[in-house]
Formats: C-alpha cells, structure tokens, sequence
C-alpha cells in the first residue's frame, strides 16, 4: 500500500487538472526547473512516483506516440470543496481544517485518506 505524501498527492491533482499528460509535463509543472539538467532530475525522480501510483491503479496509463500518458482512475479518487460531496453514515462530515477548502479523497484499501489541496498549492515552487 502506499503511504501517500505531499508529493503523490501534488502528482495526482495535477494529472486530474491534466489528463494525458506525462511526467515531464508534471516535472515542469510543479518544480518549474531553471535548466535541463534539474528538469531530468525532477523528472527521473517523478517517473518512480508515477510508476508507483500506476501500479496501485490510482494513476491509468496508456502509450500515445511513444510516450506514456497518464490519468486517473475516477472510481477511487474524488475532489470537491469543503467535502460536500462527501456523506459519511448519514451525516454531513466537517472538518474545522478543511472548511473552505477544496479536497481530494482518495479510496485505499485500508480507508479513506482526505486532504486539503488548497494547502499544497505552491508547495513545490
């Protein structure tokens, strides 16, 4: 199972805002590299997130002109402002972190894991 940090959730919303896309473009995306060199490094570090990710089927990859293309899988990830579209047994669900803001929730095996997306942006900047 994967422990998801700051950095698995930053790569997922930002395929979510950009289906098809790859991990260069998420490399350019988040860390924005000054040069070559830090763009390969961010994105061989990225390929091994996303490599990841894929596996445990929270990322679906398919190959477009010889290169991998990723998006995700909608039935285990969901996003929504102040988790609104969210019932947890028949009552609303509020959270005093998370009012206002806009979340993901992700499905995992062992539950549900909830994050406020608002708090990461700019994180990697």
């Amino acid at each position: 199972m994967i422990k998801f940090d700051d950095l698995d959730i930053s790569i997922i919303s930002f395929v979510a805002d950009h289906p098809n896309s790859t991990v260069t473009d998420c490399a350019k995306s988040l860390f924005n590299p000054p040069t070559t060199e830090d763009l390969q490094k961010k994105d061989s570090m990225l390929r091994h997130r996303f490599k990841r990710l894929s596996l445990e089927k929270y990322l679906l990859e398919s190959k477009e002109q010889n290169h991998s293309i990723f998006r995700i899988d909608d039935k285990l990830i969901h996003f929504g402002p102040e988790l609104r579209f969210m019932n947890i047994g028949g009552e609303k669900f509020i959270h005093e972190n998370l009012v206002n803001d806009y979340c993901i929730l992700i499905y995992t095996e062992d539950g549900v894991i909830i994050r406020s997306l608002d708090k990461l942006e700019n994180r990697w900047k």
